[in-house]
């Protein structure tokens, strides 16, 4: 089973987002923003990261780069969410593998995390 760590200020968002997912047959893990993201990595492990683009006082974007500039976690894949898709127009990726806008289309997120997440571990939405 392959684990997601959720990364959002948004309480709501992320209890919605942690039940379908964990009923799309994912291990999930959330978490309140943080810079210490390699902690969170070394502590849960997870298969692909998805997190908001902007929270509280935590930048999802520098978090990316911070991923994917380490030899040890760039190899998993991150999510990037924004209700706001001219960011990642004007400020660039930060390296993410998808960049997805609020409000989310769920089917199209398990869809999407299938893609990335390695060959033959398929889940689908419910």
């Amino acid at each position: 089973m392959s684990r997601i760590l959720i990364l959002d200020d948004d309480q709501a968002l992320l209890g919605v987002m942690k039940e379908i997912l964990t009923l799309s047959g994912f291990d999930v893990v959330t978490s309140a923003p943080t810079y210490n993201i390699s902690e969170l990595i070394t502590s849960n492990h997870p298969d692909l990261i998805i997190m908001d683009f902007l929270m509280n006082d935590v930048n999802g974007g520098e978090l990316c780069s911070i991923i994917k500039n380490d030899p040890e976690a760039q190899h998993i894949p991150v999510i990037l969410l924004s209700a706001y898709n001219r960011i990642i127009e004007s400020l660039g990726t930060y390296g993410c593998d998808l960049f997805v806008t609020k409000p989310v289309d769920f089917n199209a997120l398990v869809y999407q995390i299938n893609n990335l997440l390695p060959k033959g571990k398929d889940y689908e939405y419910h």
